[in-house]
């Protein structure tokens, strides 16, 4: 008797458990959007410049970053998009070569890719 009252106790929390996590699922798929789409570097790898271009679908502040493989932030630099197409031209300067993390952070995303500096 105490094995069968165990056992339907773990199958009640198991189910709810699962509805609740199906339901906040749900409620965050429905409250995103998606504002940056389609970002590229090219060319990657670079040895002088590259271009980010990535499309929005309205104007937006953002903030690009660039950061090295151990999160110091090499470059940082606030701008605002146009609807539609948009490029940010991003120079290597004084950048070693290697592997860099570039991020387009918006006020509700944060979109972030690889770069390979030559």
């Amino acid at each position: 008797m105490v094995k069968k009252l165990l056992l339907f106790i773990f199958l009640i929390s198991i189910s709810s458990a699962a509805f609740s996590q199906q339901q906040k699922g749900n409620t965050v798929e429905k409250d995103t959007t998606m504002v940056l789409k389609n970002i590229v570097a090219s060319p990657n790898p670079f040895s002088v410049t590259t271009k980010i271009k990535f499309h929005t679908n309205a104007i937006h502040e953002i903030v690009f970053s660039v950061k090295d493989l151990i999160g110091n932030t090499v470059y940082s630099k606030k701008y605002t998009t146009k609807v539609g197409s948009n490029t940010i031209s991003f120079y290597r300067d004084k950048l070693d070569s290697g592997i860099y993390i570039y991020s387009i952070k918006t006020s509700t995303e944060i979109i972030s890719k690889r770069i390979v500096v030559k």
